[in-house]
């Protein structure tokens, strides 16, 4: 299930409006390395112990190599979590034969389970359910 929305991102005190796809097929929340400094400039990126592998929708690899720790405003509810980065990142990928764009940002499903956000894809928007569990 995917949904694309407009969000708030804030970086080192650094604030940007971002396009997101949320993702619940997707094991990270990840961005590219270049989107990241064109909307944040100059942030602290921290590198991963070990680099990891991962796929985009259409199946091309990536390397995930950095994060940063951000909050993010979606709709009315504020999170704080960790974004992943790559260098791989590109802006737009062929899906089931139609080119598609990507966005800034992509929310994947441990974003969403972590801070009980779900999907509504009949009304486009995003769900707060139940509390935290600790």
């Amino acid at each position: 299930m995917r949904i694309l929305k407009d969000i708030e991102v804030t970086i080192e005190g650094k604030t940007s409006k971002l396009t997101a796809l949320f993702n619940s097929g997707s094991s990270f929340t990840i961005m590219g390395y270049g989107r990241l400094k064109e909307l944040f400039n100059k942030v602290q990126i921290k590198a991963l112990i070990e680099p990891r592998e991962a796929a985009l929708l259409n199946g091309q690899r990536i390397i995930i190599d950095g994060y940063v720790d951000s909050q993010i405003v979606i709709d009315e509810h504020l999170i704080e979590d960790r974004i992943y980065l790559t260098k791989d990142m590109v802006k737009e990928v062929i899906l089931e034969g139609e080119k598609k764009f990507l966005p800034d940002l992509i929310i994947g499903a441990p974003t969403l389970e972590t801070w009980g956000l779900e999907l509504d894809l009949k009304e486009g928007r995003i769900i707060r359910r139940g509390s935290f569990v600790i």
